[in-house]
């Protein structure tokens, strides 16, 4: 098979490279320093020409009409396109250029040529990756289709759907990467948090995809579900309980109430008297004491979030496992401990790195932009003999974890970096705050250490809400 390149740039030295023996090659490039040393080091280039590609004089001296492919792989788009214009009329019927101007692919393929978008591409891959580096996205040679690949998080809408759900009139899930292994998904496969997804869908479609994804509808709390779980207990401020929880239900799009009262509260409509949101309210009464039913119905039932007062256990019962963070690993959605704080206008969250932290500080970004909230986001640098590393080696770690989720978040966080004990700096900072965001990594405690999330959540003077899973 003859060939004959335009352009002795690193395409073709990438190209040649992967010919065998079998292509005759002819190399036209203006510059002759490019060529030299391309017969010595490519036995499959038979002839090289120093002139310009784009003359005709040129082409017919190479003997173009008897070429099998003509590729035009200069970086100029006019000279490409003189390039396969004569060789077509000459009667070519292989032709390929390299376009660096998108604007310009329609001209190429009017003359039957094929476009290869390659500065365009690699650009917009580029472009892509600086907006969201979970993203990657790689246009086709032609432009008519794009590949993505796109890491699921765990607040991303379609965590727990199945992968017929991403099926659209633009694009269409065809595999999926889940530990390092890829597999091409059923209709009823269930999508999980941390997968990547490998998508085929039209030019630019990504925008419209990633609010499918996760912008369509607010994460919290309809990620988790579309109910509001508030357990009542006599003797709590449930009056100021329920008013928290109304401004909780105002500003996201939750559909319905489920209140649980034990037959000793009584009547409660006289407080539920000032709820003007348009929602389901349905009423629970239990038997005996609510705390203990709170577990059972918040791992069963498809609640968004639970809120509750902040109740402690007996000093007994605490010394076995910590109450609050217990109660949050229990059930399958957040745990708000409500101090009657609101409204939420700065939201504080403590930040390790860990993927609970992360999740948090998410869940934070998600809060803020409905209730149009400020975040900081605190890291404090404990003693090198408790964490294992040098302080400012982590704290500079952290930080920039932080800096990197700003980015993908694409919101601005006040950073505080304290340092000392994690409870003491935090309880401090959060008297300035609202509501405090906080991921629970460990449920159980040490034999004879406090848990420092659960000290945190019984001790800050604002709203908690806890994530656990």
């Amino acid at each position: 098979m003859k060939v004959l390149i335009c352009g002795a740039g690193r395409v073709a030295r990438h190209l040649l490279a992967r010919l065998g023996e079998r292509w005759q090659v002819t190399l036209i490039d203006k510059l002759e320093d490019k060529l030299q040393d391309f017969i010595p080091k490519f036995q499959n280039v038979q002839k090289v020409l120093a002139a310009d590609a784009a003359s005709p004089v040129t082409l017919d001296d190479a003997g173009v009409a008897n070429f099998d492919y003509v590729l035009a792989l200069t970086e100029n788009d006019k000279v490409n396109l003189a390039i396969c214009k004569y060789a077509g009329s000459q009667g070519v019927s292989h032709l390929l250029a390299l376009v660096n101007h998108e604007e310009n692919k329609g001209r190429f393929q009017e003359i039957g040529a094929r476009p290869i978008l390659g500065s365009t591409l690699l650009a917009k891959s580029i472009h892509h990756y600086l907006q969201d580096p979970r993203i990657n996205l790689m246009s086709l040679s032609l432009g008519q289709a794009e590949i993505m690949e796109i890491d699921v998080s765990d607040h991303f809408q379609v965590v727990g759907k199945e992968a017929a759900s991403l099926s659209d009139a633009d694009w269409r899930l065809v595999a999926i990467l889940r530990q390092n292994e890829m597999f091409f998904p059923k209709p009823e496969t269930v999508i999980e948090a941390g997968d990547r997804l490998v998508i085929v869908g039209q030019p630019d479609s990504f925008k419209a995809l990633c609010l499918h994804l996760e912008c369509g509808i607010p994460h919290f709390p309809l990620g988790y579900g579309p109910d509001i779980l508030l357990a009542l207990v006599p003797g709590a401020n449930n009056e100021e309980l329920i008013k928290e929880t109304m401004h909780l239900a105002q500003n996201t799009k939750v559909k319905s109430l489920t209140l649980l009262v034990s037959k000793e509260e009584g009547d409660i409509q006289d407080a539920l008297g000032a709820w003007t949101q348009a929602i389901d309210i349905k009423v629970m009464t239990v038997e005996g004491n609510v705390e203990e039913h709170l577990e059972k119905m918040g791992s069963q039932e498809n609640y968004g979030v639970m809120v509750l007062h902040p109740f402690e256990a007996s000093f007994f019962v605490s010394l076995a496992k910590p109450t609050l963070i217990s109660l949050a690993h229990s059930v399958s959605c957040p745990l708000l401990v409500a101090r009657q704080s609101h409204p939420y206008e700065r939201i504080l969250v403590p930040f390790n790195a860990t993927n609970k932290a992360e999740l948090a500080l998410g869940l934070a970004v998600d809060l803020a932009r409905q209730f149009e909230s400020e975040i900081a986001v605190a890291v404090v640098e404990e003693p090198e003999f408790i964490r294992g590393v040098e302080e400012e080696e982590w704290a500079e770690s952290v930080s920039g974890r932080v800096r990197e989720l700003a980015h993908i978040h694409k919101f601005d966080f006040e950073v505080i970096i304290k340092k000392g004990n994690p409870v003491k700096e935090v309880v401090a900072l959060a008297k300035d705050f609202n509501l405090m965001v906080m991921g629970s990594t460990t449920r159980e405690k040490g034999l004879f250490s406090p848990h420092v999330g659960e000290r945190m959540a019984q001790d800050v003077p604002c709203s908690v809400l806890i994530v656990a899973k």
